[in-house]
């Protein structure tokens, strides 16, 4: 009876284990990255139906003036082709949210959504504080303004590097300029 176990025969069986092994491995290498590139495109798709449900409201024209009026906020900005082009939304928070809630700013400028990887519509923010609070590093403090009423309008300008692909057509700091000669209404 021959001996089965020769080195010869045991390094061939571990040549074809191995073959099999990266056959299986290079297999589901593929699938991963193809479940990768499909969860980028899922991704990118929630991404820009946020970008554009986050800014539905346009500012509106007050007549016989070349200025916008913001109602949540009440104040007006000069009209130009940079605040006609802006979109906004507006969030308020508990009792002192009356003319004091959140409006993030973007505009129709920005363009390229497939560019970034995360929602980039967030270009300004304005919020009506005494203190600037930015809460996020990626949003400081662009100017404050200090309205007839007495409030103070912080104005936060976005510097994401990840979305200045999207906005080409228009920076954050180009947006938030004119909001700086805002006026109360």
């Amino acid at each position: 009876m021959k001996r089965f176990f020769t080195l010869k025969n045991v390094l061939a069986v571990l040549v074809v284990v191995l073959l099999v092994a990266q056959g299986v491995t290079w297999t589901q290498l593929r699938q991963t990255k193809q479940d990768v590139k499909d969860l980028q495109g899922t991704k990118q798709l929630v991404l820009n139906e946020l970008d554009g449900a986050i800014a539905q409201s346009t500012l509106a024209p007050i007549p016989g003036q070349k200025r916008l009026y913001l109602p949540e906020l009440n104040i007006s900005v000069p009209l130009n082709a940079t605040t006609s082009s802006a979109r906004y939304s507006y969030s308020s928070y508990g009792e002192t949210a009356s003319k004091s809630g959140d409006v993030r700013i973007t505009t129709t400028s920005m363009t390229d959504h497939s560019m970034h990887v995360k929602s980039c519509a967030d270009m300004v923010r304005l919020k009506i504080e005494a203190k600037p609070d930015a809460y996020s590093p990626e949003q400081p403090l662009y100017a404050s303004v200090t309205l007839s009423d007495g409030r103070m309008l912080q104005i936060y300008a976005s510097s994401t590097k990840e979305c200045a692909d999207a906005w080409r057509g228009m920076t954050p700091q180009t947006l938030a300029a004119p909001f700086k000669d805002a006026m109360l209404y």
